[in-house]
């Protein structure tokens, strides 16, 4: 994409858009000094990679940062758009199912209610308890504050996003509960964007998870000048 964009201002760009105006920031508006190549690299060899579109850019050191497969528009103009159809979306709706209580969700959830104290907000998530990655004691702290909000929590229940396409609105869980929404949003977890490094010279580096291992200073094992960072390592 030509932008850069914060990702933990996301969530409250769907709610409040002008929000995004400053999180969504191109990059030759900072970067000068360097070439920008607005593609998707396909391959890495020992000493280039390969674009989608045909470039071959070679390198001395390399650092893959990837993250994760989000599918996003490729310029700015495109994604402020996006983010007001959300809010839209948010703002039509009297009642908002979101699906999934890791961060993303629980953070959307208290943006909206906060903002939209009127709104129904269901949020609905499979495991027993909010924020499974941290303790308990922050998931209890977040299941207090959205309840606090009104918000209707349901917890180890999964919803078939399908069970509304006949247009009633009603969303079925997997313990036989409806739900009524005027709108949804998915919050689970988007997979790695690593994939496309099995087809490199990296493949026998990816672990089971599909991230790549890497040593103390990041540099992906037994590699000297190729480094790794962010989501996609096993750190």
């Amino acid at each position: 994409k030509e932008y850069l964009e914060i990702k933990w201002a996301q969530l409250r760009s769907k709610v409040e858009p002008s929000f995004a105006e400053r999180a969504v920031v191109n990059y030759r508006d900072f970067f000068s000094n360097g070439r920008i190549i607005t593609s998707t690299a396909i391959n890495i060899t020992e000493n280039e990679v390969l674009t989608a579109d045909g470039h071959h850019i070679g390198y001395d050191y390399l650092v893959i940062a990837t993250g994760h497969s989000d599918n996003v528009p490729v310029s700015k103009t495109e994604r402020l758009h996006y983010y007001d159809a959300e809010n839209q979306k948010i703002q039509s709706a009297r009642s908002i199912l979101i699906v999934g209580g890791g961060p993303s969700g629980v953070e959307l959830a208290g943006e909206i209610s906060t903002d939209f104290p009127d709104k129904k907000v269901t949020l609905v998530h499979k495991g027993p308890r909010l924020l499974e990655y941290i303790g308990p004691k922050a998931s209890d702290k977040g299941l207090s504050l959205l309840k606090s909000k009104k918000v209707d929590v349901k917890l180890q229940q999964s919803v078939d996003l399908k069970s509304a396409s006949d247009g009633s609105q009603l969303y079925r869980t997997s313990t036989g509960e409806s739900i009524k929404a005027d709108c949804h949003f998915l919050c689970t977890r988007v997979p790695l964007s690593t994939a496309w490094l099995n087809e490199t010279i990296l493949k026998t580096n990816l672990d089971k998870d599909g991230r790549l291992k890497v040593d103390e200073y990041l540099r992906v094992k037994g590699r000297s000048n190729i480094f790794a960072i962010g989501d996609i390592t096993d750190v």
